[in-house]
């Protein structure tokens, strides 16, 4: 099995309307990734907190297979969200939450096994 190197950008809010009361707020990730000597850059992963039992469901389209990506999509927005985190915020002062107008940034790699499709 070969590996996939992820480097993984930053993380911004994306607000879904529903037809719920309340909207959805989803969580954009940005990052890169080199897999059989092919990059690819700036692919996109939503994150969202389910809130009937406050998993993280994953979604997001590879062009290979790893089984681990949306675990390390995850570990990747705890460690943004971390003490360390660089909240870049147009509207005030940074907080323990994500706010629809913050954008983190934080770089992250984690090589990862992946097969080709």
């Amino acid at each position: 099995m070969s590996k996939a190197n992820f480097v993984f950008h930053g993380l911004f809010p994306d607000v879904i309307d529903s037809k719920e009361t309340t909207p959805k707020q989803i969580i954009k990730v940005l990052f890169d990734v080199e897999f059989n000597k092919e990059f690819h850059s700036h692919l996109l992963a939503d994150i969202e907190l389910m809130e009937d039992d406050g998993e993280f469901e994953v979604r997001g389209q590879l062009p290979f297979s790893c089984k681990d990506f949306s675990s390390a999509a995850i570990q990747y927005y705890q460690y943004a969200m971390g003490p360390q985190a660089n909240k870049i915020s147009h509207s005030g002062p940074k907080g323990p939450s994500l706010a629809t107008n913050n954008v983190i940034r934080a770089q992250w790699q984690v090589a990862l096994d992946a097969s080709a499709l």
